[in-house]
């Protein structure tokens, strides 16, 4: 986290924020970048000032309120990393709101996995998604399904629920060949299963995967391995690729495969953390028995699992961001 916050820590600067949104217009071939980054980079430098500094109070927050440090400062991530491809945002009030709600509450017993939250059809999140993905948007997530959709949490959903994550883990491993154009090859093998996609046999697991492969993926994601197997080899150049493949995320130098059902295909990484603050938030504010019970006392099994979402989150999601900052423009922070 430390060392994206040190990069992001740039964009703070009035000449370095102007640069990079000239840059981001140009790129993106609106005319007068120059103009338009002038008009944004105020409010651009202090979107990134104020993300980290709610990340930094939440780093030595109690469970009692980090979440809502954090979805504030996970919302002006978004809003610098929004800023870079739409120049004229806010168009008006309703982009500043949340787009976002959960469902109201009886007073009866409350479990957290079976909370839901519901996109709305204008707010920050709606932009967020008609510019970065996914469309259309399920009309709700339960907690459920949006805390078993996050890979590096496979093991904490499991040990709290009992069932097992959809997340499998894949081998990678470096092959024995070495391409010269290409570098380092890599050697991913898929374990046997019996139950989704991985009990597929090979052929039909190819087809699958490629025919769920975002465009521009396919010149790499198939260059399978001879024989009966679920193998492919792929250069080190192009592996990063394989994020933007909604069946694959990596964690900690891990690759992990999506086994579940195609209709049941994970939110982007952005997508999902969102909607889990969101609802983290609102229980601090709003549900503060019920939160103070579960932040202050070990009789709920949740807080494990929230525990170890906000640690991952506060260490992931900067780098997750500052990743697109870097594909916006390469130069940035080489």
């Amino acid at each position: 986290m430390q060392n994206a916050w040190s990069a992001l820590r740039l964009l703070e600067t009035e000449p370095a924020a102007r640069r990079y949104l000239s840059h981001c217009y140009q790129t993106r071939g609106l005319p007068h970048p120059d103009r338009l980054a002038f008009h944004q980079s105020t409010r651009f430098l202090y979107t990134w000032q104020q993300a980290r500094q709610f990340y930094e109070t939440a780093h030595g927050a109690s469970l009692s309120v980090r979440p809502l440090l954090l979805f504030y400062g996970y919302v002006h991530l978004l809003k610098g990393w929004l800023i870079t491809c739409d120049p004229d945002y806010p168009q008006n009030s309703r982009v500043l709101q949340h787009g976002v709600t959960t469902r109201k509450r009886k007073r009866g017993a409350y479990h957290l996995l079976e909370d839901e939250v519901r996109p709305q059809k204008e707010g920050l999140f709606a932009h967020l998604a008609r510019l970065f993905g996914p469309t259309p948007l399920q009309d709700r997530y339960s907690l459920d399904e949006l805390f078993a959709s996050l890979a590096e949490l496979g093991g904490p959903y499991a040990a709290v629920t009992g069932r097992k994550s959809p997340w499998v883990r894949v081998g990678l491993d470096i092959a024995q060949r070495h391409d010269d154009k290409q570098g380092t090859v890599f050697r991913v093998t898929f374990p046997a299963g019996s139950d989704g996609p991985l009990a597929y046999s090979p052929e039909t697991f190819r087809q699958y995967v490629r025919r769920l492969a975002p465009d521009g993926c396919d010149a790499f994601l198939f260059q399978w391995v001879d024989g009966t197997g679920k193998e492919a080899v792929v250069p080190s150049t192009a592996l990063s690729e394989w994020e933007r493949h909604p069946l694959f995320s990596f964690h900690h130098g891990s690759l992990y495969f999506w086994n579940g059902t195609a209709e049941t295909l994970p939110l982007p990484i952005w997508a999902s953390h969102y909607l889990i603050l969101y609802v983290l938030s609102m229980l601090c504010r709003y549900e503060t028995e019920w939160w103070g019970e579960l932040a202050l006392s070990p009789a709920y099994s949740e807080r494990y699992l929230v525990e170890c979402f906000l640690d991952s989150h506060a260490h992931t999601l900067p780098t997750v961001i500052l990743k697109q900052m870097q594909k916006n423009n390469p130069l940035f922070c080489e």
